[in-house]
């Protein structure tokens, strides 16, 4: 909504409006500015005469807008084009400090401890014949700027935390996740934020092993979250009780591209 008021209420022949009305909407006079008795006060007349004073004043616009909006998130990368951005990309991104010597991803073994009543380690291969799930994810660099390309869309395929816990017998006081890679690397987030961002240690991205995609044997994804967290070729996953549980990924960090959609003030 624009509202257009004269600076000097009788700059014109006559008694001024009150207001000038654009988009079918209208302010009550200011005090002092009756409406002359030929001034209309409701009705067409007052939109005719808002929209004469509107382009008078040097501004063009129509009385209404009407639109719709929707957004579309299901178009899936292709692993050529994620395999440009993702592994031969920056450092930073989705946590690609090595050049990953690719194996077996189903013959990898995987340990899972801490506070549990069942520690074991098992080839993925095994486990996922156990437990897997494919589920549609997005990985985004934290610092990807608006209409950037470091921002992949994936069938990613693995065994989700939530059965590496249950099988564990993790206790139920554990409120931390800490995933550790082959070369050392560790990244921990809390257990709920895990198991609510649908964590799963990937092997798969859309049919292929990650060798054609984001490089390395597994990783590990979550929704809504910044890819520096995809820790790659996790080879323990350690659930504990901790007395000072690890932040939000991200809850710290400034991303200018969140959210990736911008919306102009006063658009309709």
């Amino acid at each position: 909504m624009i509202i257009v008021m004269k600076q000097k209420r009788r700059a014109l022949a006559g008694a001024a409006l009150g207001v000038s009305m654009v988009m079918g909407t209208s302010l009550p006079a200011l005090a002092g500015d009756a409406p002359d008795a030929g001034t209309p006060t409701s009705g067409p007349a007052l939109d005719q005469a808002a929209q004469n004073q509107v382009v008078a004043d040097g501004q063009v616009m129509r009385p209404t807008v009407a639109g719709t909006f929707a957004y579309d998130q299901s178009t899936i990368t292709p692993n050529s084009t994620i395999a440009k951005m993702f592994r031969k990309a920056a450092a930073a991104i989705c946590n690609a400090t090595d050049d990953f010597v690719v194996a077996n991803p189903l013959g990898w073994k995987l340990s899972v401890s801490g506070d549990v009543g069942n520690a074991f380690t098992m080839d993925v291969g095994t486990l996922a014949s156990e437990e897997s799930v494919k589920k549609v994810m997005t990985c985004s660099c934290g610092g990807n700027p608006a209409d950037g390309a470091v921002i992949v869309t994936a069938e990613v395929k693995g065994v989700p935390l939530y059965y590496l816990l249950s099988k564990s017998r993790a206790s139920k006081d554990v409120n931390t996740a800490t995933f550790i890679a082959s070369d050392g690397t560790k990244v921990a987030v809390p257990l709920g934020y895990a198991i609510g961002r649908h964590a799963v240690i990937s092997y798969e991205i859309n049919g292929e092993d990650l060798s054609a995609s984001v490089g390395g044997n597994n990783q590990l994804w979550m929704t809504r979250t910044p890819a520096n967290y995809f820790i790659r070729d996790v080879v323990e996953v350690r659930f504990t009780k901790e007395a000072v549980p690890p932040t939000n990924p991200g809850e710290n960090d400034v991303h200018p591209n969140s959210p990736n959609v911008g919306f102009l003030t006063g658009a309709q």
